[in-house]
């Protein structure tokens, strides 16, 4: 499995955005190929789904930072508002999944529930928020917005990738996401649960 490098700090949210859409899509690609009960398979299976969940929390922070930052300019205003509606449509999915994975084992994200269905129904969902994102809103808001303008009008990519939150609230961003400290901490905290699940299976292999 390819590892995710960091964004760069030169980067902005749209850049991220545009990153975490590319990379997203390989991880559907890969996680399309792991569909067998075999034991290996399982195991990829389950650290690629561990993966796209963290890469979608960190689309939904860069999808939500770049919507919140074009909907005051009037040309950008119904893209910007389009995004919004759309990222905040997917918390409660994201929410959902997250909560399923969330300190479970990558062999047991299958065992007792239904993971799989609501995980192949959010990346679907995510796909064509993708495409339409990469034909349409992306291209729109560079030629709408000049390099300048972008480094004050949208946060850096390491922030949002820093402070993505791990748990999503379905009915919009929470006053806490937007608090640099608390943030981190939610999100540092999450990855510390995730990462023990994960590998506490690899302690008892």
């Amino acid at each position: 499995m390819k590892r995710h490098a960091s964004h760069r700090h030169d980067q902005n949210s749209l850049d991220a955005l545009e990153s975490e859409n590319q990379h997203l899509r390989d991880l559907f690609s890969q996680i399309d190929t792991c569909r067998s009960t075999s034991v290996e398979d399982r195991y990829v299976h389950g650290n690629l789904a561990k993966q796209v969940i963290r890469h979608l929390a960190i689309r939904q922070s860069s999808l939500m930072n770049v919507a919140t930052a074009i909907s005051p300019i009037s040309s950008l205003h119904s893209t910007g508002v389009r995004m919004r509606d759309r990222g905040t449509d997917r918390r409660g999915g994201y929410d959902h999944v997250g909560d399923m994975a969330r300190d479970v084992g990558v062999m047991d994200l299958n065992l007792g529930q239904d993971f799989d269905g609501p995980l192949e129904a959010l990346i679907d969902a995510a796909r064509t928020e993708m495409d339409w994102e990469s034909a349409e809103a992306i291209p729109l808001i560079r030629r709408s917005v000049s390099t300048e303008s972008a480094a004050t009008l949208f946060s850096s990519a390491r922030y949002v990738q820093r402070h993505a939150p791990m748990k999503l609230h379905r009915g919009g961003p929470r006053w806490y996401e937007h608090a640099p400290v608390i943030s981190r901490v939610a999100t540092v905290f999450g990855h510390l649960s995730s990462y023990m699940a994960t590998d506490h299976y690899r302690r008892r292999s």
